[in-house]
């Protein structure tokens, strides 16, 4: 009889475990759905590298047509990058700047950014690490 009643009381308690471990699962049943797409909404392409590359020198271009005062062939002072809230360029003028005319072309700013691209950068990391040179932050070559 005892080997009984333990079985009863086994089974009883699996089956009482198989029964709360079904609630769990569906527990999350009753939580709100997110509404469909509207109607004529179409899946954005996914960005590539080279579409990324596109748009940040599209948006660039804007920028530094918007901070010469609508010359996009034109130059940017150092001055006119600061006063357009360009930090990135203003901090790195000099950089830029490789001439020291004073002003950079919007081709001088996507060359230096496209410089900077964690891609190269880390390539270049790569590539004085096989050959035993040191690279600081930016990427350049230490002996």
């Amino acid at each position: 009889m005892k080997n009984a009643s333990f079985w009863i009381t086994t089974t009883a308690l699996a089956t009482l475990v198989l029964l709360l471990g079904m609630g769990a699962a569906h527990a999350n049943d009753d939580l709100p759905r997110p509404p469909p797409p509207p109607a004529g909404w179409v899946q954005p392409p996914k960005q590539t590298e080279h579409s990324v590359q596109r748009d940040v020198e599209s948006r660039t271009a804007e920028r530094f047509t918007a901070a010469t005062g609508g010359d996009a062939n034109g130059t940017l002072s150092q001055q006119q990058a600061k006063a357009a809230g360009w930090g990135f360029v203003s901090d790195h003028f000099s950089d830029i700047d490789r001439a020291g005319s004073g002003y950079v072309r919007l081709d001088d700013v996507l060359r230096f950014m496209s410089e900077r691209t964690p891609q190269r950068i880390m390539g270049q990391k790569a590539a004085a690490k096989s050959s035993g040179q040191n690279t600081d932050s930016n990427g350049s070559t230490n002996r």
